[in-house]
């Protein structure tokens, strides 16, 4: 064996071997860089790393056979053996295998620095502040030479995180938060300081000549470490597959308490049908620019690829439910882009509770079938069923902030504002960073008549988030609440500077002049909502209760009631101003489930502007 291994010396067999390993490793990694750029077919890449494979033995037997002499290559049994080694061309071998290694560790130290954003000095996520098993899914970059491609990429990305959303000990940054961070080029640190979390996933998205390729990687924030990261280049139909595989690779990585039947669960795509998944994608990604932009169009293209989802699958509980949500949002008068389509409110219900109803049907999943169920109750006015639904779901899933929000919404409605109060202290808790969760307790707090309490968390997450615009709305609203009138008119520029609809920033405006006695300012003001918008509108009805006439803004609404929409009128049982004794069928309503409300509260910055004066 010692001969053998002499021999194999005495020819740079060795050396050559390392050569060559070296250069078709570097040769691999810049073929994959040039043929993704130009979208060439993975069997290209996959044919150069075949020949490369086969030339290994044959580089081995030349390097056997032959040798570099100074006089030029010769067989090996044409040389002297008195020359048992020939130095010189060991030599070379040797500046060969250097330079080829330093040329692949400067390729090594280039793709870690494109996929890992630089150490800051001191560790962006302090001890305690971010849980262990906490993540921010940011937006996968679309790679494809087609832009259109990108609502693949965010569908994929919200699908990833809706299935993560589901492990009950693994905390997720809300979509809001995460894809506020779209195109940005923000360190992964400081985004995980921001977001409150210890890990974030990133990834991108090609797609083309019907293959897929998508990259991720699971990074530590404390210190950049990749805990996990895969590359699946595949058939444009195994996108289900691929989506399933990185949530619970991530999962997994995180160590979370889930056993395999429990992960299968959380990462079911619930559909067979690509084209039913890929339009179900579709709409996910149009419901996220919606929710960042308001752009109502979107808000439309939404439920067209919902309805193409289910038309696909008729059996895809997902689809179903997402349905169920746009037309609940369709219903909601309260709700920013609500009644676009050109149903009736009655159409509208009928198309909600069909969906909605197809959703239990097919959701295999008893836990997502409880969240369904509640809300089927809350949309038929059940409060008290709702309720006591959520709060079974919540035994095993404490930290779903989605089913805190439903509580929350719950017990507001049957004006159990006592019982509100912790539940809101609670979701802030289990927010962390997350915009939607912070602001969202910030408002039931308001609403259940905690002021103190709102004012306290919106202080504090003002100064974490100081340039988010619907925080700082809320923030104005908890802070004039409680009595805060000069803090809260340094919070105004942040809202009235920011692209907020005209609506929101004209009711800010509305408050900060009542609450300073500038009542022929607010007065202004509410002219503009009296000029633009019709009877029933909220702004209108929140306008005429900020100066203070309750009795008119009861009359803007109370269409509702006569027409016993009930659903529409029932949007205001969340304000703490709202008073339900002027409608009587809202009235019967509640009093047929024994919901006694407490008395509606007078907004303490009101302008005080009598009902007649107008």
């Amino acid at each position: 064996m010692g001969n053998i291994f002499s021999e194999l010396k005495r020819r740079n067999v060795i050396r050559v071997a390392l050569a060559y390993i070296v250069t078709a490793w570097l040769l691999l990694q810049l073929t994959d860089v040039v043929l993704n750029n130009i979208e060439a077919p993975a069997w290209l890449f996959q044919s150069i790393m075949l020949l490369l494979a086969i030339g290994f033995p044959i580089a081995m037997l030349f390097a056997w056979a032959y040798e570099m002499t100074p006089e030029g290559l010769k067989k090996e049994k044409e040389i002297d053996r008195s020359q048992s080694i020939t130095p010189a061309t060991g030599r070379k071998l040797d500046f060969i295998i250097i330079g080829m290694l330093v040329l692949a560790l400067g390729y090594f130290l280039w793709e870690r620095q494109s996929y890992v954003s630089p150490p800051i000095a001191t560790a962006s996520v302090a001890a305690g502040s971010a849980i262990k098993r906490s993540i921010a899914v940011l937006p996968f970059i679309n790679m494809s030479s087609d832009q259109e491609q990108e609502w693949f990429a965010d569908g994929l990305t919200e699908e990833i995180l809706n299935a993560l959303a589901r492990a009950p000990d693994l905390l997720v940054a809300s979509r809001t938060s995460s894809f506020g961070f779209k195109g940005s080029t923000t360190p992964i640190q400081e985004i995980a300081k921001t977001l409150g979390v210890a890990h974030v996933l990133e990834g991108s998205v090609r797609r083309g000549n019907d293959r897929l390729r998508v990259t991720a990687q699971l990074i530590r924030a404390m210190d950049g470490f990749h805990v996990w990261s895969e590359t699946y280049d595949r058939n444009s139909d195994d996108v289900i597959a691929i989506q399933e595989d990185v949530a619970i690779a991530i999962a997994n990585a995180l160590e979370t308490a889930m056993d395999p039947e429990a992960l299968e669960k959380m990462v079911s795509a619930g559909t067979s049908s690509v084209p039913a998944y890929e339009a179900y994608l579709e709409a996910l990604a149009y419901a996220a620019r919606a929710g960042q932009s308001g752009d109502e169009a979107l808000i439309l293209k939404t439920g067209e690829a919902l309805e193409r989802a289910q038309e696909f699958d008729p059996e895809f509980a997902a689809a179903h439910w997402e349905l169920a949500v746009f037309w609940q949002d369709q219903m909601s008068v309260t709700t920013i882009g609500s009644e676009l389509t050109s149903d009736t409110a009655e159409e509208r219900k009928d198309k909600y509770k069909a969906a909605v109803a197809k959703a239990i049907q097919f959701e295999k999943d008893p836990d997502r079938r409880i969240i369904y169920r509640a809300d089927e109750a809350y949309v038929e006015l059940r409060y008290i069923e709702s309720l006591g639904l959520i709060e079974e779901y919540l035994v095993d899933h404490p930290n779903d902030r989605e089913a805190v929000q439903s509580q929350l919404a719950s017990l507001l409605q049957l004006g159990r504002w006592e019982d509100a109060q912790p539940a809101a202290h609670h979701l802030a808790d289990i927010g962390g960073e997350d915009i939607d969760s912070l602001t969202s307790a910030i408002v039931n707090l308001v609403f259940s008549n905690d002021s103190a309490g709102a004012a306290e968390v919106s202080r504090q997450a003002l100064k974490r988030h100081p340039d988010n615009a619907n925080l700082a709305y809320q923030v104005h609203r908890s802070l004039l609440w409680d009595g805060a009138i000069d803090e809260a008119r340094g919070v105004l520029p942040i809202i009235t500077a920011s692209q907020l609809h005209w609506f929101n920033k004209g009711l800010a405006t509305m408050r900060q002049a009542c609450a300073e006695g500038r009542t022929d300012d607010a007065l202004q003001t509410h002219q503009t909502f009296v000029d633009e918008y019709h009877e029933g509108h909220v702004s209108l009805w929140i306008s005429h209760h900020i100066l203070g006439q309750s009795k008119q803004a009861s009359s803007t609404i109370h269409s509702f009631d006569e027409a016993n929409h009930m659903f529409a009128l029932s949007d205001y049982l969340a304000y703490p101003y709202f008073d339900a004794t002027p409608h009587p069928n809202l009235m019967a309503l509640l009093e047929s489930q024994g919901i006694d409300r407490p008395p509606p509260l007078d907004i303490p910055f009101s302008c005080n502007v009598s009902d007649e004066a107008i």
